[in-house]
Order: structure tokens, then C-alpha cells, then sequence
């Protein structure tokens, strides 16, 4: 936003952050907050700038305008997007006039990035798309609504941090230009801002602001399965389930009388309790929890003679095969970075490269389903009945 090289960016992008890193320029310093209006500015340092104005004139309903960003850049290609689309409405939730509602699709990734209007003008920054738990509440599940935060809110805050916003060096109304010339000449002014945790922690689900709207969690990814097929062939045998844990999607697992899903539950068991499994009947576990005994699923059971995380993050799982050699070729052909898994069942598992916190995996699951780059009946799973990861680099 400044030709000395002040970046305006989402608090929740950079809130935490034990480094941020703007890629392509180093470091960043001297981060400002605003929590309660999700806006932030970092410094970096080397080299002039091309700053972005801000738009002088009212946002208009229905108006063209482009977002700029560096959405699911951990799975696409890491370069700069652009998405188009409308205003659509001139506040956000409950009349929130901080806001303007926008069709531009935003992901994972898009949190900090400009809306533009066709001359090239900043209209808005990313910062929320309507919440899966809003969708769940009112039974619709609604398209494209997104809302990016006012530029005359960010101007107010750059001001409070004694930064003097871009202006316009023409003030007379010029010929709107093509998508693409306009990629040209915004582009240039946006970066990808990385930031690294202070510490290492199990991944959570991100908590929304607000109980209608999500924040876009910045697109990283945590707990990642530690690659044993870099150097040799990881081995397919699968170690007897002897012990482990109950890890279960609803946070509690039942006790069924005999190995069938039909069957009486006698009991429920929270998440974290400790499994002594006595025998392994196809993919039921007989087993003892305490003073009570009888069968549980093998998916509801992270097992401790398995090598993958046992940690609370989530896998996006796309496709199981009978073969390795199958899964491999799969994998080849994919327009996405993934990995197979060997399962308790001597199957092989293919999912996303990564593990993720709940919410993102969620996130990342949706968007890509929404472009056809996997499946529609992919997963978001625990993956307690992956025994290892044994492919691929």
C-alpha cells in the first residue's frame, strides 16, 4: 500500500504468527493489528514498490470487480490468481456496512488480497465467506457469498498507523481495460505472505469471528506424514493392532456387542481413551476399555503399532486401490500433490499430500471438489486405519 513497503494483509493472517514472511521479499517486521476490524499492515524492506490506490468514489451494487490472491497455493500452482465477479450487496452480515458482499469465489488462501474494480482501484480485502455451520443451520447450502472488507475502513486504519494511503493519478474516468490487462497491472502490487507457528501444536479447526461467517484460514498445513518412501520402498506388511487410542469423528466411539455395525452398543467411550485390542476380526477390533469389553470398528481407533501422526489432523482422502502400482499410477496422472497410505485392510489409500487441521481440510476438500480436481466422494478423515505412508515423492 506504500511504495516503501507496508503491506496491508487480514490480522487473522498474520495474528500469530511467530515469522511472517512475504515471499520473494524476506522478513517482515513491525506487525500493526486492528482484531476488531481484521485488518493488519507488515513491513518489508528492499527495493521501491508499486502501491495499489484507493477507489475515491462509491462502491457501486452490481459493479465488475476482480479479487487477487494466492488461493490453495500448497496444492495449485503457487503463482498469483485472479477470480471475477459483483458486488452483490453493499453491507455484510446483519447490515455490517464494514463490509461489501461479493461473487468472486474465495478459498483458503485469498484472506488479505485486494478487490479491485475494473480501472485497478482497491475496493476491498478478502476476509470471510459464509460459514458450513450457517449452511447446516438454515438447510441451503449458498454459492459465492463472500465479503471483503471496505477500503474506507483499511484507509481509516492506515491513518491511525500515520501511513498515507495511494490516491488516484487520474481522477477523470477511464476506458474499463480487459481482465487480463488488469492482471498485468495489479499483480504486481500483491505478495504471498507466509507465516510460520511459534511453536509446533497439533492442528485445530480455526474458530470463526463470528457465529455466520468464517475467516479463510491462510493456506499451510501442519503435522505432515514423515516420508519413508524418499529412500527405499516402504514395506506393505501391516504390524498386529495391539493397543492405541479411541479417535472418533462425533468425539465418542460405541461398544458394539458383536462385529457388525447393526449390533447393541452397550457403551460409549470419549476420544483419548486408552484400547487394548485382543483380536482382529476383518476391520472390527475386539477390545477392552477399561472394565469393559466387546468390538469396535478399526476406523474408530488410532493404533499404536501404526507409524502415522497421532495427532488431531486431518486427511482428505480421494481414492483407495488394490495395489500399490494401481495407486501409483493414479497419482501420477493427478493435477494435485498426493500420497498413498497403507490400510489396516491391506488397501492402499490416496489422499491429499498433506495433513490439515478440520476445518481446512473441509475447506480444501469443497474447493477442490467444486473444480473437479478430485473426486466427489472424497473424505475428510482421521486416517486411524493408515498404517504408513508408502508413496510418493
Amino acid at each position: 500500500m506504500t511504495s516503501d513497503g507496508w503491506i496491508l494483509t487480514n490480522a487473522h493472517v498474520v495474528q500469530d504468527c511467530g515469522r511472517i514472511e512475504v515471499k520473494g521479499k524476506g522478513d517482515a517486521a513491525d506487525p500493526r493489528i486492528d482484531e476488531i476490524n481484521d485488518l493488519a499492515v507488515v513491513k518489508i524492506s528492499g527495493g521501491e514498490l508499486k502501491p495499489l490506490a484507493f477507489r475515491k468514489s462509491p462502491t457501486r451494487l452490481g459493479e465488475d470487480i476482480v479479487a487477487v490472491g494466492y488461493p490453495l497455493a500448497t496444492l495449485l500452482a503457487d503463482s498469483v490468481k485472479i477470480t471475477t465477479g459483483n458486488v452483490n450487496a453493499l453491507a455484510g452480515i446483519r447490515n455490517d456496512t464494514r463490509y461489501i458482499q461479493i461473487s468472486t469465489p474465495i478459498q483458503p488462501g485469498n484472506s488479505g488480497g485486494p478487490v479491485v474494480d475494473r480501472d485497478g482501484y482497491l475496493l476491498g480485502i478478502t476476509s470471510a465467506t459464509l460459514s458450513k455451520k450457517t449452511a447446516d443451520d438454515i438447510g441451503i447450502t449458498a454459492q459465492n457469498v463472500n465479503f471483503a472488507i471496505r477500503a474506507s475502513v483499511a484507509e481509516l486504519f492506515m491513518e491511525s498507523q500515520s501511513l498515507v494511503a495511494q490516491t488516484p493519478e487520474n481522477a477523470e474516468k477511464s476506458e474499463p481495460v480487459s481482465t487480463a490487462d488488469l492482471a498485468d497491472r495489479v499483480t504486481p502490487s500483491v505478495f504471498q505472505i507466509l507465516c510460520y507457528p511459534k511453536a509446533v501444536a497439533p492442528a485445530t479447526a480455526m474458530t470463526p469471528k463470528a457465529p455466520d461467517v468464517e475467516q479463510q484460514p491462510p493456506s499451510r498445513s501442519a503435522n505432515l506424514p514423515t516420508n519413508r518412501a524418499s529412500s527405499e520402498e516402504a514395506s506393505l506388511d501391516v504390524p498386529l493392532a495391539r493397543s492405541g487410542f479411541v479417535r472418533h469423528p462425533k468425539g465418542v466411539a460405541p461398544i458394539k456387542m458383536t462385529a457388525t455395525g447393526d449390533s447393541k452398543t452397550t457403551g460409549q467411550v470419549p476420544n483419548g481413551s486408552p484400547v487394548v485390542v485382543t483380536e482382529v476380526l476383518g476391520d472390527w477390533y475386539q477390545v477392552t476399555i477399561g472394565g469393559a469389553s466387546g468390538y469396535m470398528h478399526y476406523s474408530w481407533v488410532r493404533i499404536d503399532q501404526f507409524d502415522e501422526p497421532a495427532s488431531d489432523g486431518r486427511f482428505v482422502q480421494i481414492k483407495s486401490f488394490r495395489t500399490l502400482d494401481d495407486a501409483r499410477l493414479f497419482i501420477k496422472g493427478s493435477a494435485v500433490p498426493l500420497s498413498a497410505h497403507l490400510a489396516a485392510n491391506g488397501w492402499i489409500a490416496v489422499t491429499l499430500h498433506d495433513v490439515y487441521g478440520e476445518q481446512e481440510a473441509k475447506d480444501l476438500s469443497n474447493a477442490l471438489k467444486a473444480q473437479g480436481l478430485i473426486a466427489k466422494d472424497a473424505m475428510v478423515t482421521y486416517g486411524n486405519s493408515y498404517v504408513r505412508k508408502v508413496c510418493c515423492d
